[in-house]
């Protein structure tokens, strides 16, 4: 017989599922989740944050339940100091999901972040996840008890790492449908195409959008062959081709603004509904556009590689095994790069990017 414990954590999990398919504003769906989470798992409070899936940079949509003094704190023991825990640490591991009593055996002194920051606001035991779907990190999430409470179980844990797949589509759908319109004044713009490559509709943002880009003069094309590479992309995921990456990318106007483009696959409706495709174009984020800066400050291929796996946080052994290079060279690359980008540690390096990125949020 089902245990009340397992039918509670099945309901959530079901009703979670269900909201993540709705192609909600990530505030919203972050807000609607933890009223859905807490019937299965309790906690006082919670942080909520989208993140750049190339470098799990934050974007532009913190919900934390903190001041501006404490939220700097957090970020700066994230990227900066030697902790247990870290999201980026996470995005890597096989369960992307785990807590502070079961990482320190129950001795939360041992984390710099309990003693510096969480410990002064009464908090126990303290949750880390991350929305992933296989490798691609698109946000994460906090989750904190009292001093007063029992820490989270292994069956939390484990409960909250299963969700972490429906949520990460659910922030990779509003991230390319719905979208953050208070972000940034410039909404996004959506088209929906035909698996034949004809516009179904679109949004009046995506017809501006689509007058401001550059004419394609390839002959029959209505619309420019980026967003039509797009859609291409989106259906070959859809229908589980290998090789098929994640169909984005970043397209310039005619007035030199750069727009970021997504593609994602529509469910058809009912089983004999054709194929659609909804096609993004919104301003891109300085998130988006850090390959761009390194490109500005010239940096190679290899160093540009190099630079996105420093970001993530990954040890020099790994990217040096992951490059199939040695350490010693992957240091003279490291030099390089440092000297083109005017920084002298890694930690300079990921603050270069991620205080433009703090600066719009």
């Amino acid at each position: 017989m089902e245990t009340v414990e397992r039918q509670r954590y099945r309901t959530a999990y079901d009703s979670i599922t269900r909201l993540c398919g709705q192609a909600l504003p990530g505030n919203e769906l972050f807000a609607r989740l933890s009223g859905r989470l807490r019937k299965a798992v309790a906690f006082r409070t919670a942080g909520w944050l989208r993140l750049d899936p190339m470098t799990l940079l934050p974007m532009p949509g913190l919900l934390l339940q903190a001041d501006h003094d404490r939220v700097s704190r957090i970020i700066h023991n994230e990227y900066f100091e030697p902790d247990v825990v870290k999201f980026r640490e996470l995005a890597r591991a096989q369960v992307p999901a785990q807590s502070l009593w079961l990482a320190t055996g129950g001795q939360l002194h041992q984390s710099t972040r309990y003693r510096t920051i969480l410990a002064d606001l009464g908090n126990g035991d303290d949750l880390r996840m991350v929305f992933r779907c296989g490798s691609t990190v698109w946000g994460s999430a906090c989750l904190a008890r009292t001093a007063a409470d029992p820490p989270f179980s292994r069956r939390d844990v484990a409960f909250l790492a299963r969700v972490c797949a429906p949520v990460a589509r659910g922030l990779r759908l509003s991230h390319l449908l719905a979208g953050d319109q208070q972000a940034d004044p410039s909404p996004p713009g959506v088209l929906i195409v035909g698996d034949d490559d004809t516009i179904i509709s679109l949004s009046q943002t995506a017809r501006h959008w689509l007058a401001e880009l550059p004419p394609d003069h390839a002959r029959g094309l209505d619309v420019p062959a980026a967003i039509l590479s797009a859609a291409s992309q989106a259906r070959a995921l859809a229908a589980g081709r290998p090789g098929a990456g994640i169909p984005e990318g970043r397209i310039r106007t005619s007035a030199g603004r750069w727009l970021r483009l997504h593609a994602t696959r529509l469910t058809p409706d009912g089983p004999h509904g054709t194929g659609q495709t909804a096609i993004i174009l919104e301003p891109a984020k300085p998130a988006d556009l850090s390959p761009l800066i390194l490109d500005l400050h010239g940096l190679t291929n290899r160093e540009r590689q190099i630079t996105q796996l420093l970001l993530r946080g990954l040890p020099t052994a790994d990217i040096a095994q992951i490059l199939f290079i040695s350490r010693h060279t992957l240091g003279d690359h490291m030099k390089a790069i440092f000297d083109k980008l005017g920084v002298s540690s890694r930690p300079e390096l990921t603050a270069l990017l991620l205080d433009q990125v703090l600066t719009t949020t």
